[in-house]
């Protein structure tokens, strides 16, 4: 009735020839657009973590902002955490639109390293 994963049969490929099937890194031609996959994916995840440490550090000012119940230091600390948060926000975006122009100057994707590389390599 049900197919489990261990009962279907999944041929892993040669060993010396392509590498070992969806293990191995396979034949040297591939090696550029897997390490170029691999900071692609560091870039996006470092970005995702810039846009979660902005919120977090928003929610953080709010609720400092809320907790000085008038007091002016710490009102003025809470302000400061915003204005710092929307200024790390506002460099995030303006990095990528940097980027974003840079890659449309130069003819390729500089946040696809894979598409570097293979313009760079040896030929």
């Amino acid at each position: 009735m049900f197919t489990f994963l261990a009962q279907q049969s999944t041929p892993l490929g040669t060993i010396g020839g392509e590498g070992l099937g969806p293990f191995g890194i396979g034949s040297t031609e591939n090696i550029g657009s897997k390490f170029g996959g691999a900071i692609s994916a560091i870039i996006g995840f470092l970005t995702i973590m810039a846009g979660l440490f902005f919120i977090f550090q928003f929610l953080a000012g709010a609720l400092q902002w809320i907790a000085s119940g008038g007091d002016k230091t710490g009102l003025q600390a809470a302000q400061q955490k915003l204005t710092n948060s929307f200024i790390g926000l506002i460099l995030i975006v303006a990095a990528m639109a940097i980027i974003s122009l840079l890659s449309t100057f130069l003819g390729f994707t500089i946040l696809n390293p894979a598409q570097f590389i293979e313009a760079i390599r040896f030929k």
